[in-house]
């Protein structure tokens, strides 16, 4: 997602935004599918069965006080969320690194994510592992997916290593699902180490394994057929009104949704949502990626943007789970940050899942 660093792990640290087209301007008919080496675009046949993933992100921080995971652990139980994503930061020095992690205090140990994926499943949740990697430097004026390594091979030799060291902690914590990558948009299209990260991982972690992709940026991923299902980050514009209807918001979703869907019944990938949130300030809906774009706490324009989500693709059996972002801060009414805590939004997303909960529930009733 095209957000501030400090959206993500500490206020104060900003980085710029560049978008790279609005919603809407892809049809279905210039969608570019992933293609194996024998130019079949069909379920690769290494692939094991999705899990189908909804729920709640929760932010894992080193600098993250005593209580904090715990809190936010029983803020997700209490939305009636059964799957809880677990993201956490690592970092390299700037967009021309080669080298990569390097010491951060904003990195949480491996001892604190393991305690907290064997927390959240002793607490009866589903588990998304989901590392990712940022830049260090405030002063670069450039996201991660704008990475331009100086020896990209050597970047990619040391992104795998770290990545799979990963999915091996996921393995011993019973982690359900695993992340190969997040948003590393100016990385996609190098297919070939791609595949030799994924065919690690698979050696390493035996469970599905996905990729979260930008929302401008999810049709350019060429390996999408090695995983088992592809995440999108849905952070697009929806609207420069102050105060649009929701029936406008809707409108804007369409031609995005219709992209998805098409997309996915050609590659015959599964396809789900990695990342949907909204911050709680007057531009949430033009800017989502930031929350620090607004000039004012506005929590009924983060409602509505997780209304109009929500009234768009709930009912789609095609998009094969939905993880909402993000559970970390303690919210409130002067927050004007992602999380639903102490918001208006907390009640739509407490609906959803227990309207989903209990459409889930007929289902398996019936004989």
């Amino acid at each position: 997602m095209q957000k501030t660093v400090s959206s993500l792990i500490a206020p104060g640290l900003l980085l710029l935004i560049f978008v790279t087209s609005p919603a809407g301007m892809l049809t279905p008919e210039v969608l570019q599918l992933p293609v194996r080496p024998d130019g079949d675009t069909s379920t690769h046949h290494d692939r094991v069965p999705w899990c189908d993933p909804y729920g709640i992100t929760i932010l894992l921080m080193g600098e993250d006080p005593d209580g904090r995971f715990e809190a936010n652990l029983h803020q997700a139980s209490r939305l009636g969320s059964r799957w809880v994503q677990l993201m956490f930061p690592a970092f390299q020095a700037n967009h021309a690194s080669s080298t990569l992690p390097i010491r951060d205090h904003r990195s949480p140990s491996r001892r604190v994510v393991e305690q907290a994926v064997l927390m959240a499943r002793a607490a009866g949740f589903k588990v998304a592992l989901h590392p990712i990697l940022l830049i260090q430097d405030p002063s670069d004026p450039h996201w991660r997916g704008q990475l331009v390594p100086v020896h990209r091979d050597q970047w990619f030799r040391e992104y795998e290593r770290w990545i799979v060291s990963w999915s091996q902690l996921a393995t011993s914590c019973g982690a359900n699902l695993f992340y190969v990558g997040s948003e590393l948009s100016s990385m996609q299209m190098d297919q070939q180490p791609w595949q030799r990260i994924i065919r690690r991982i698979r050696s390493e972690f035996h469970g599905p394994i996905t990729y979260s992709a930008n929302w401008d940026a999810w049709t350019e991923i060429p390996f999408a057929s090695e995983l088992d299902a592809l995440g999108v980050n849905a952070y697009l514009p929806l609207s420069e009104s102050s105060d649009p209807r929701l029936e406008q918001l809707i409108q804007r979703f369409l031609p995005y949704r219709s992209q998805l869907l098409e997309w996915t019944k050609q590659t015959k990938v599964p396809l789900f949502f990695s990342e949907v949130g909204y911050p709680s300030h007057d531009r949430a809906l033009e800017t989502p990626w930031d929350q620090h774009r607004g000039t004012r706490v506005d929590m009924e324009t983060q409602k509505s943007g997780y209304e109009a989500f929500i009234a768009t693709f709930s009912g789609d059996q095609q998009i094969r789970g939905i993880l909402f972002y993000a559970l970390h801060e303690d919210g409130g009414q002067t927050d004007r940050g992602y999380t639903p805590a102490g918001k208006p939004a907390i009640e739509t997303l407490r609906r959803y899942f227990r309207d989903r909960s209990e459409n889930s529930d007929g289902l398996r009733s019936r004989p």
